[in-house]
């Protein structure tokens, strides 16, 4: 496993705890959610571990598809890495509401009415997206959700990137950045990723 990594892009700290002002019944959902997830992540351990840009063939990108900037951006992102670096790409988006996936169908997809009675995503697209081995994975969700948090911290990448979070096991490099310009932190990620182009026996510059 290797050793956590924040980037530093700007100064905002982690976010707000996530039961914030909640009721009973949405901690107890929650409390239940993260007893869950602990032990998915004990009985499935992955070994978590830093992979250069280069050297990277499978690129995942979880990402917000009802925010049509963030949507627009990402898949532009993903163009420019499957035809400039050959890299195969995979995504999958996560829609508010229901019908929203009706205007999309190049990419795979879950909404909330996928989420059980523990937050926990159900779909097979998603079981299938958590199992792949990609080289990569990137979350560019800017909100913090227990939705997307299961997803990164149960995922079988080998190195997972995304912006700083409170969940230490969900991420294996963390870039702090206090905008919400999907193109901005689209941009700290390429950069960031293509820093670990290392040399042998060079140190990571992160």
């Amino acid at each position: 496993m290797t050793n956590k990594k924040t980037a530093k892009a700007g100064k905002e700290g982690p976010a707000k705890a996530q039961n914030s002002g909640m009721g009973f019944l949405e901690r107890f959902r929650l409390f239940m959610y993260r007893r869950r997830l602990k032990n998915e992540r004990r009985s499935g351990a992955v070994e978590h571990v830093s992979v250069s840009f280069n050297e990277a063939r499978r690129i995942g990108i979880l990402f917000n598809a009802s925010d049509e900037e963030q949507r627009s951006n990402v898949r532009l992102y993903a163009d420019r890495l499957k035809k400039k670096h050959n890299k195969k790409v995979e995504l999958l988006g996560f829609y508010n509401d229901k019908e929203e996936h009706e205007k999309e169908a190049e990419f795979k997809y879950y909404t909330k009415k996928d989420l059980n009675w523990f937050y926990v995503p159900g779909k097979a697209d998603v079981k299938g997206f958590v199992g792949e081995k990609f080289d990569i994975l990137v979350n560019f969700i800017s909100e913090p959700s227990v939705h997307s948090e299961w997803i990164m911290t149960l995922s079988h990448a080998k190195f997972r990137v995304g912006r700083y979070t409170n969940s230490t096991d969900s991420l294996d490099l963390m870039i702090d950045e206090k905008k919400k310009d999907p193109a901005h932190f689209i941009g700290l990620v390429d950069m960031y990723l293509k820093m670990f182009n290392k040399k042998p026996n060079e140190a990571q510059p992160v």
